[in-house]
Formats: C-alpha cells, sequence, structure tokens
C-alpha cells in the first residue's frame, strides 16, 4: 500500500511526538533513515541493516 507524503508526514510527527513524551530525540541521520524507508525508498531489510549499524556508532 502507498502512503502519501501527508501521511508519512503525520504518522512521522506523531513517532517524534511520542519519543519527545520520552525523553528521547531522533538524530538527523535517524529521520532520515525512517522517511527513507516510509516513502518506500528503502526496503524493510535495508532499514534494519542501516538502523543497526547507525546504533552501533552513535
Amino acid at each position: 500500500m502507498s502512503r502519501s507524503n501527508k501521511e508519512i508526514k503525520s504518522a512521522f510527527q506523531s513517532a517524534r511526538a511520542s519519543l519527545a513524551v520520552e525523553g528521547m530525540t531522533l538524530s538527523a541521520k535517524q529521520e532520515a533513515l525512517v522517511m527513507d524507508q516510509l516513502s518506500g525508498r528503502m526496503s524493510e531489510e535495508a532499514f534494519v541493516e542501516r538502523a543497526l549499524e547507525l546504533s552501533r556508532h552513535e
């Protein structure tokens, strides 16, 4: 199922707000990674691989 840009932005803003409530934030690299996956520019497998890589280096 394809998501519209508006739906993607709304979902991302909601997730960001949920993180903020818990006192957590995303780096610019993490935000870009999530947006790439949500918009379909990155497969779930590639997303998980890159997220694990980022978590080891940040």
